[in-house]
Protein backbone atom coordinates (compact mmCIF):
# COMPACT_ATOMS: atom_id res chain seq x y z
CA UNK A 1 0.00 0.00 0.00
CA UNK A 2 0.99 3.68 -0.87
CA UNK A 3 1.03 6.57 1.00
CA UNK A 4 0.85 10.00 0.51
CA UNK A 5 4.22 11.58 2.40
CA UNK A 6 2.66 14.02 4.96
CA UNK A 7 4.60 17.35 4.80
CA UNK A 8 6.04 18.99 7.85
CA UNK A 9 4.45 22.48 6.94
CA UNK A 10 0.95 20.98 6.48
CA UNK A 11 0.62 18.85 9.41
CA UNK A 12 0.04 19.58 12.79
CA UNK A 13 1.36 17.65 15.72
CA UNK A 14 -1.30 18.51 18.28
CA UNK A 15 -3.68 16.59 15.84
CA UNK A 16 -1.59 13.53 16.64
CA UNK A 17 -3.84 11.36 19.65
CA UNK A 18 -1.04 8.65 21.68
CA UNK A 19 -4.12 6.48 22.71
CA UNK A 20 -4.20 2.41 23.87
CA UNK A 21 -4.68 0.03 20.64
CA UNK A 22 -7.40 -1.70 19.98
CA UNK A 23 -7.26 -5.17 18.43
CA UNK A 24 -8.75 -3.35 14.93
CA UNK A 25 -5.54 -1.82 14.88
CA UNK A 26 -3.57 -4.57 14.67
CA UNK A 27 -3.80 -4.74 10.78
CA UNK A 28 -2.64 -1.28 10.49
CA UNK A 29 0.23 -1.58 13.04
CA UNK A 30 1.48 -5.15 10.48
CA UNK A 31 1.40 -2.82 7.50
CA UNK A 32 3.37 0.25 9.36
CA UNK A 33 6.08 -2.45 10.53
CA UNK A 34 6.80 -3.90 7.22
CA UNK A 35 6.74 -0.55 5.26
CA UNK A 36 9.14 0.88 7.94
CA UNK A 37 11.19 -2.04 7.27
CA UNK A 38 11.04 -2.07 3.70
CA UNK A 39 12.30 1.22 3.44
CA UNK A 40 15.09 1.12 6.43
CA UNK A 41 16.26 -2.42 5.98
CA UNK A 42 17.77 -2.90 2.54
CA UNK A 43 21.76 -2.99 2.75
CA UNK A 44 23.71 -3.39 -0.14
CA UNK A 45 26.79 -3.59 1.30
CA UNK A 46 25.77 -5.96 3.48
CA UNK A 47 24.26 -7.89 0.34
CA UNK A 48 20.63 -7.34 2.17
CA UNK A 49 18.20 -6.93 -0.48
CA UNK A 50 14.60 -5.63 -0.82
CA UNK A 51 12.96 -9.15 -1.34
CA UNK A 52 15.45 -10.41 1.82
CA UNK A 53 12.79 -7.78 4.07
CA UNK A 54 10.37 -9.10 2.30
CA UNK A 55 10.62 -12.40 3.08
CA UNK A 56 11.71 -11.70 6.69
CA UNK A 57 8.73 -9.58 6.75
CA UNK A 58 5.82 -11.70 4.76
CA UNK A 59 7.17 -15.27 4.83
CA UNK A 60 7.25 -17.44 1.49
CA UNK A 61 3.89 -16.84 0.66
CA UNK A 62 3.00 -14.61 2.53
CA UNK A 63 1.68 -16.60 5.60
CA UNK A 64 3.38 -14.82 7.90
CA UNK A 65 0.96 -11.38 8.00
CA UNK A 66 -2.18 -13.16 9.10
CA UNK A 67 -1.02 -15.22 12.19
CA UNK A 68 1.06 -11.80 12.67
CA UNK A 69 -2.14 -9.51 12.07
CA UNK A 70 -4.01 -12.48 14.63
CA UNK A 71 -1.30 -12.44 17.56
CA UNK A 72 -1.46 -8.94 17.71
CA UNK A 73 -5.10 -8.84 18.05
CA UNK A 74 -4.61 -11.36 21.07
CA UNK A 75 -2.09 -9.62 22.86
CA UNK A 76 -3.97 -6.22 22.31
CA UNK A 77 -6.93 -7.76 23.64
CA UNK A 78 -4.79 -9.53 26.63
CA UNK A 79 -3.48 -5.91 27.90
CA UNK A 80 -4.42 -4.55 30.93
CA UNK A 81 -2.78 -0.84 30.03
CA UNK A 82 -1.12 -1.29 33.71
CA UNK A 83 1.62 -4.24 33.16
CA UNK A 84 1.60 -4.11 29.34
CA UNK A 85 0.03 -2.08 26.70
CA UNK A 86 0.34 -0.99 22.87
CA UNK A 87 0.02 2.46 22.07
CA UNK A 88 -0.65 4.22 18.25
CA UNK A 89 -0.28 7.62 17.15
CA UNK A 90 -2.87 8.67 15.43
CA UNK A 91 -4.66 11.75 13.26
CA UNK A 92 -8.39 11.58 12.73
CA UNK A 93 -8.16 7.69 13.57
CA UNK A 94 -5.91 6.81 11.44
CA UNK A 95 -2.64 4.96 12.76
CA UNK A 96 0.84 6.75 11.89
CA UNK A 97 2.87 4.64 14.28
CA UNK A 98 3.23 2.23 17.41
CA UNK A 99 5.27 1.22 20.12
CA UNK A 100 5.06 -1.42 22.53
CA UNK A 101 7.29 -2.10 25.41
CA UNK A 102 7.11 -4.88 27.32
CA UNK A 103 9.14 -6.94 29.99
CA UNK A 104 11.94 -9.44 28.26
CA UNK A 105 12.95 -12.88 29.55
CA UNK A 106 15.33 -11.15 32.31
CA UNK A 107 12.17 -8.88 33.63
CA UNK A 108 14.05 -5.86 31.93
CA UNK A 109 11.53 -3.23 30.65
CA UNK A 110 12.07 -3.25 26.63
CA UNK A 111 10.90 -1.04 24.17
CA UNK A 112 10.09 -3.78 21.73
CA UNK A 113 9.00 -2.10 18.68
CA UNK A 114 8.57 1.62 17.62
CA UNK A 115 7.37 2.08 14.03
CA UNK A 116 5.94 5.03 11.71
CA UNK A 117 4.79 5.01 8.62
CA UNK A 118 7.40 6.01 6.05
CA UNK A 119 5.28 8.79 5.04
CA UNK A 120 4.70 10.17 8.45
CA UNK A 121 8.80 9.82 9.72
CA UNK A 122 10.71 13.19 10.54
CA UNK A 123 7.35 14.77 11.46
CA UNK A 124 7.86 14.25 15.28
CA UNK A 125 5.36 11.42 15.69
CA UNK A 126 8.21 9.09 16.81
CA UNK A 127 9.29 11.27 19.39
CA UNK A 128 5.64 11.74 20.75
CA UNK A 129 5.38 7.89 20.87
CA UNK A 130 8.62 7.76 22.23
CA UNK A 131 7.93 10.66 25.52
CA UNK A 132 4.73 8.43 26.05
CA UNK A 133 6.29 4.91 26.38
CA UNK A 134 8.72 6.35 28.99
CA UNK A 135 6.64 8.15 30.97
CA UNK A 136 4.36 4.87 30.97
CA UNK A 137 7.49 3.34 31.94
CA UNK A 138 8.56 5.44 34.58
CA UNK A 139 12.28 6.36 35.27
CA UNK A 140 12.77 3.61 38.42
CA UNK A 141 13.95 1.04 36.07
CA UNK A 142 16.71 0.94 33.19
CA UNK A 143 14.99 0.10 29.74
CA UNK A 144 16.28 -1.83 26.73
CA UNK A 145 15.65 -1.70 23.32
CA UNK A 146 17.07 -3.63 20.13
CA UNK A 147 17.87 -1.52 16.95
CA UNK A 148 19.42 -2.98 13.73
CA UNK A 149 23.15 -2.21 13.83
CA UNK A 150 23.41 -0.26 10.28
CA UNK A 151 20.23 1.52 10.87
CA UNK A 152 21.81 5.29 11.77
CA UNK A 153 18.46 7.22 11.92
CA UNK A 154 16.96 4.72 14.33
CA UNK A 155 19.69 4.74 16.39
CA UNK A 156 20.07 8.80 16.00
CA UNK A 157 17.00 8.92 17.29
CA UNK A 158 17.05 6.48 20.55
CA UNK A 159 20.29 8.74 21.10
CA UNK A 160 18.98 12.30 21.04
CA UNK A 161 16.66 10.23 24.10
CA UNK A 162 19.40 9.13 26.17
CA UNK A 163 20.05 5.73 24.75
CA UNK A 164 23.08 4.22 24.59
CA UNK A 165 24.79 0.77 23.38
CA UNK A 166 25.90 -2.12 25.49
CA UNK A 167 28.80 -4.30 25.00
CA UNK A 168 26.11 -7.29 24.72
CA UNK A 169 26.05 -9.15 21.68
CA UNK A 170 22.97 -10.22 20.27
CA UNK A 171 22.82 -13.78 18.41
CA UNK A 172 20.89 -14.74 15.58
CA UNK A 173 17.57 -16.15 16.73
CA UNK A 174 18.26 -20.27 16.90
CA UNK A 175 14.38 -20.80 15.98
CA UNK A 176 14.70 -18.20 12.56
CA UNK A 177 13.86 -20.10 9.55
CA UNK A 178 16.95 -20.79 7.66
CA UNK A 179 15.45 -19.19 4.46
CA UNK A 180 15.53 -15.48 6.22
CA UNK A 181 18.45 -13.04 6.40
CA UNK A 182 19.50 -11.94 9.86
CA UNK A 183 20.14 -8.70 10.34
CA UNK A 184 22.84 -7.60 12.78
CA UNK A 185 21.13 -5.99 15.92
CA UNK A 186 22.46 -3.84 18.63
CA UNK A 187 21.19 -3.81 22.14
CA UNK A 188 20.62 0.24 23.26
CA UNK A 189 19.85 1.13 27.34
CA UNK A 190 18.51 4.13 28.62
CA UNK A 191 19.51 3.68 32.18
CA UNK A 192 17.95 5.63 34.97
CA UNK A 193 20.82 8.20 35.71
CA UNK A 194 20.37 9.24 32.25
CA UNK A 195 16.92 10.05 31.48
CA UNK A 196 15.65 13.21 29.96
CA UNK A 197 13.48 15.58 32.32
Amino acid sequence: MTETPLHEHTFDKTQVIVERAVPADAAVMCDIRDRAWLAAYPNPELAITEADILLNAKGPNGQFVPRRIAYLEQQIAAEDGIHDITMVAKVGGKVLGFVNPSRDEQNRRRIGALYVSPESQGLGIGGLLMRRVLEWWGNDEDIYLNVVSYNRNAIGFYEHFGFEATDSVILPDPAQPSYMKSLPLTEMVLRVQAKVA
